[in-house]
C-alpha cells in the first residue's frame, strides 16, 4: 500500500509540475502591468514603462524582472494634447530557461 501512494504521489507531482515546463521551457507567471510612463520622447517613456514593469514582476521572486526573459510583451503607448508621451508595459514574467522557481512545492517521499 506505501508503495502504491508514493508511486501515485509522484504521478501527481509530475501532473502537477509537468505542463508548466513542457509547454513554456521555462517557469512564467501571470501577467504583470506596469504603471502608466510619462516622458517628453515615446523612446524615454518605453524605457521607463518597461523598468516599472521590472519592478512589479521582480515582487514574483528574484529572476522575474528581466523584461527580455518575459513572455506575450505588450508594449501600448498615447500621446497627449502636449505632446507627452505615455507607455504601459505589460508582458508574464518567466525565469531564465533551466532556472527553477523558489517555491516549488516539495514532495515528501
Amino acid at each position: 500500500m506505501i508503495c502504491k501512494f508514493r508511486s501515485l504521489s509522484l504521478i501527481v507531482a509530475m501532473m502537477v509540475v509537468a505542463p508548466v515546463s513542457a509547454v513554456a521551457g521555462k517557469y512564467c507567471g501571470d501577467p504583470v502591468e506596469g504603471g502608466k510612463a510619462s516622458a517628453a520622447t515615446q523612446e524615454e517613456a518605453l524605457l521607463a514603462a518597461q523598468k516599472w514593469w521590472s519592478s512589479r514582476a521582480g515582487s514574483l521572486g528574484r529572476g522575474y524582472e528581466d523584461w527580455n526573459n518575459a513572455n506575450d510583451q505588450s508594449l501600448e503607448c498615447t500621446t497627449d494634447l502636449k505632446g507627452q508621451f505615455h507607455c504601459t508595459a505589460t508582458a508574464r514574467p518567466c525565469l531564465p530557461e533551466g532556472t527553477l522557481p523558489d517555491h516549488l512545492p516539495k514532495l515528501d517521499m
